[in-house]
C-alpha cells in the first residue's frame, strides 16, 4: 500500500512538471479596425439587413492567453468596442453610434510551425452599452438616456489568425474577426436587431512563462 502511494505521488509530480513545462502564459494588448452593422428584422418579419450600411469603427483590449502543449489556446480579456450602422429611408438619414465595454472568454487550437503559427479561436462575449447616439439627419438623440436599446449585448466571435514569435518572451499576432450578436438589442419585441462586425486585429503578447 505504501509503494502504491509513493508511485502515485511520483506520477503526480511528473504530470505537474510536464504541465508546467508544456504551458505558456502571456499578457496581451490589441487594437482592431472593424466594420459594424445590424442584422434587422422588422415587425412584419422582413429581413432588412441589406438596407443597413456598415460603419468603420475601432476596438482595443487587454487580455490573458494560456497555451497548453503549444497547441490548445485558452484566453480571456476586457476591452472597449464601437458599433453602429447607417440607414437611409424615404430621404431620411439614420445613423447609430454605439460604444460598449466588453468581456471575452474563448478557446481554440494553434498549429505550431515554429516562428509562424496559424490558429483558430472561438469566444463568447458580453458587452454593456456605455454610450449611444442616434443621428436623424443632423439631429442627435441620446440612446443611453432614452433607453430605446437593450444595453446588454451577448454574442460570439470567430478569430482565425497567425502568431509571429519575435523572441522567447514577445510575440505579435494578426487575426480576422467575425462577431455576431445573439440577443435582441431592440426593446420592441416585435422587431429584432443584432450587432454584427468584421475586421482585423493586431496585437502583442508578453510571456510570463517561457
Amino acid at each position: 500500500m505504501k509503494n502504491i502511494k509513493i508511485n502515485v505521488l511520483i506520477l503526480s509530480l511528473v504530470f505537474c512538471s510536464f504541465l508546467a513545462n508544456a504551458q505558456q502564459q502571456s499578457l496581451t494588448i490589441d487594437a482592431s479596425q472593424m466594420v459594424s452593422t445590424f442584422n434587422f428584422i422588422d415587425s412584419e418579419n422582413n429581413k432588412q439587413n441589406v438596407d443597413y450600411e456598415g460603419v468603420l469603427t475601432g476596438a482595443y483590449g487587454v487580455g490573458y492567453r494560456y497555451i497548453l502543449n503549444e497547441s490548445i489556446i485558452f484566453r480571456g480579456g476586457l476591452g472597449k468596442n464601437n458599433g453602429g450602422a447607417n440607414y437611409v429611408y424615404d430621404a431620411m438619414n439614420y445613423s447609430w453610434r454605439l460604444e460598449y465595454i466588453n468581456a471575452k472568454l474563448g478557446f481554440g487550437y494553434m498549429l505550431n510551425l515554429g516562428r509562424f503559427s496559424p490558429y483558430l479561436v472561438a469566444s463568447g462575449y458580453a458587452g454593456y452599452l456605455v454610450r449611444g447616439i442616434q443621428v436623424l439627419n443632423n439631429e442627435e438623440f441620446n440612446i443611453t438616456e432614452s433607453g430605446i436599446l437593450n444595453k446588454l449585448d451577448i454574442g460570439i466571435i470567430i478569430n482565425p489568425g497567425v502568431n509571429l514569435k519575435l523572441s522567447d518572451y514577445i510575440s505579435a499576432f494578426v487575426e480576422f474577426n467575425y462577431a455576431h450578436g445573439l440577443n435582441n438589442i431592440e426593446f420592441d419585441a416585435s422587431q429584432k436587431a443584432q450587432n454584427v462586425g468584421y475586421g482585423c486585429t493586431l496585437g502583442l503578447s508578453f510571456s510570463i512563462t517561457k
